[in-house]
């Protein structure tokens, strides 16, 4: 009796190795089915930081344009006020400190148009690459859009396919002890889906170790789950190799 309990048990763990399987690969997939999406708005999201951080800069340059703007007004009002003093001029030291101070405005005149210039024309790329992004934030949206309906349909799929085999699982489950279980459905993730193997000429079908005598002996009497020393799957005891003992007997 209990030797048949245990090959229930055996046939049980077989059986829910393939719903394991089946659950982590799903597991995975549901993984991997958004990653194109998230790519694509991790993308978004650059392109997006990348126009307001160049729309900002355009903002400063703004500023920046009409502050210059209204030193350029003072320095011509200065401008024409001391052209004013010129036929007013009764010496020499007189002329030279009022041309002196042309001198100086005129240079900021000059330094003012050439820092306007130069920051419409930093202005004007930037409204460029701004125009380029925002083409791209548009295609980036429609193609978000488009992979969300299959990303939606494919993760419904893949939840239901889920849902269904965690059912199975529980049923098949039913009557095994939750600490084995516990046990063996870590050992099904970490060993490539192979939680249970026989044991053949007194060798692990897992890890090829060879096992004790006295060992191979106890998974024979099949009057607990064991797990093997090296690789921790559950061993059973292969039939053939019981017959091949007797037939040579």
């Amino acid at each position: 009796m209990k030797a048949q309990k245990m090959q229930k048990a055996y046939d049980k763990l077989r059986e829910l190795q393939d719903v394991l399987l089946r659950e982590f690969e799903l597991e995975t997939e549901l993984d991997e089915v958004p990653k194109e999406l998230n790519n694509l708005k991790r993308k978004h999201q650059r392109v997006v930081r990348l126009i307001q951080e160049y729309e900002s800069r355009i903002e400063n340059h703004n500023t920046t344009i009409e502050k210059l703007r209204k030193e350029k007004e003072e320095a011509k009002r200065n401008k024409e006020k001391y052209e004013g003093q010129i036929p007013l001029i009764k010496t020499q030291r007189e002329y030279e400190a009022i041309t002196n101070e042309l001198a100086q405005i005129k240079e900021k005149l000059e330094n003012i148009e050439e820092e306007e210039l130069n920051l419409y024309q930093n202005a004007e790329s930037m409204n460029k690459i701004i125009e380029e992004q925002k083409n791209q934030q548009e295609e980036l949206e429609k193609e978000i859009k488009d992979i969300e309906k299959t990303v939606m349909h494919a993760v419904d799929d893949k939840q239901k396919e889920l849902k269904k085999c965690l059912k199975e699982k529980e049923k098949i489950s039913s009557g095994l002890d939750e600490e084995i279980l516990y046990k063996f459905e870590k050992i099904v993730k970490k060993k490539d889906g192979i939680g249970i193997v026989s044991i053949k000429k007194n060798v692990c079908m897992g890890c090829n170790m060879i096992l004790p005598p006295q060992f191979v002996n106890n998974v024979r009497r099949e009057d607990s789950i064991i797990f093997c020393p090296n690789c921790s799957r559950i061993l059973y005891y292969h039939k053939d190799e019981s017959a091949e003992e007797e037939m040579a007997l």
